[in-house]
């Protein structure tokens, strides 16, 4: 029996198999992207937002106009953005849920549905304009392969239509897939976490930009896994009133990688002479406020969220392991498989 343990331990080569499936016939569906849009949406529910969040952002970044909006907005109020020559691109595991079946249904004859799911067979894939596989493979609960490889996916399109490279970066990712796999048999990131905070006093993850997202869905993770309560955080607003909340010994993990490093530091520094316990992650490693950085070569921030979800989910593993909670969800329902 694949336990959820197992399916983390197979991220790396999940990974893989992506790459593999986008090196050869599948990058034909890449390329049938075509130009940018004039204004992408990209959409998605829980870690598959996340993941929009982050490709929004990072399209933003290289100077281009894009919007994310969570799926279950976007058909309920924001229904204007999909309107005649939109382009939506929806992120699902599955590809079953129920805002994305009702998305598919609103979208116009005019408009173009771009689909990243590990279901190419789903109602979102058959519906879609172009669909991009996950390759991800079989998960029961937490789906962490498939977020893995999202992440991925959305940084080869983003690129592609940023003009950032010339053609599918994947040597890049096969880099990725080993740091992957090396975080994976190095615990000592959580082991400090573990060691420093106490999560009974209260947890806060705080990040800027594709960090804040990584920051909620720290958050959202150690409430389905090890059911501990956490906030995130993004750090601007944060600093505009959170920051009132912090009292002594209350844990604070700041993410930062690349230009904001030095904001985190100051905000770690800040918070620790407040009296909470503070530590610092960067692409997935774990280090104190005024500490050297990670030694490891620089990886581009849109592809550093992926480390740090691996350092987390060592972190949630420790956790439910100490309180003694077995895996799986007591009040949510969550697709994981297609229907």
């Amino acid at each position: 029996m694949i336990t959820i343990l197992d399916e983390l331990y197979q991220q790396p080569q999940a990974l893989r198999d992506m790459i593999g499936h986008y090196r050869v016939g599948g990058g034909a569906a890449l390329r049938a992207l075509g130009p940018r849009p004039a204004l992408p949406i990209f959409t998605g529910l829980g870690a598959s937002y996340h993941a929009a969040w982050i490709a929004a952002l990072h399209l933003q970044h290289l100077g281009f106009p894009a919007l994310c909006i969570e799926t279950s907005d976007l058909v309920n109020y924001a229904t204007a953005l999909i309107g005649d020559g939109s382009t939506v691109v929806c992120i699902s595991q599955s590809g079953s849920s129920g805002e994305v079946a009702e998305l598919a249904g609103r979208m116009p004859a005019s408009a173009r549905l771009i689909a990243i799911t590990n279901h190419p067979a789903s109602e979102l894939g058959r519906t879609a304009a172009v669909t991009l596989p996950l390759v991800a493979g079989a998960e029961t609960l937490i789906a962490s392969k498939t977020l893995t490889n999202t992440l991925a996916l959305v940084w080869l399109l983003v690129r592609q239509w940023g003009g950032a490279s010339a053609g599918l970066d994947l040597e890049t990712l096969r880099m990725l897939a080993a740091r992957v796999e090396a975080l994976l048999a190095d615990s000592r990131g959580a082991d400090r976490l573990l060691q420093t905070l106490d999560p009974d006093r209260g947890l806060m993850f705080v990040g800027h930009g594709p960090h804040a997202a990584t920051a909620r869905h720290a958050a959202m993770m150690l409430a389905e896994w090890p059911k501990v309560p956490s906030q995130s955080f993004g750090l601007a607003a944060f600093r505009h009133g959170f920051i009132e909340a912090v009292r002594p010994d209350v844990g604070v993990i700041a993410l930062a990688t690349g230009s904001q490093r030095a904001s985190v530091e100051r905000l770690g520094g800040e918070l620790t002479d407040y009296g909470a316990r503070v530590l610092l992650m960067d692409a997935g490693e774990v280090r104190g406020v005024g500490e050297a950085g990670p030694a490891s070569p620089t990886l581009d921030e849109f592809l550093a969220p992926v480390l740090d979800i691996i350092t987390l989910q060592h972190l949630a593993v420790r956790l439910a392991q100490e309180r003694g909670v077995e895996p799986g969800f007591r009040h949510i329902s969550k697709i994981v498989r297609a229907r």
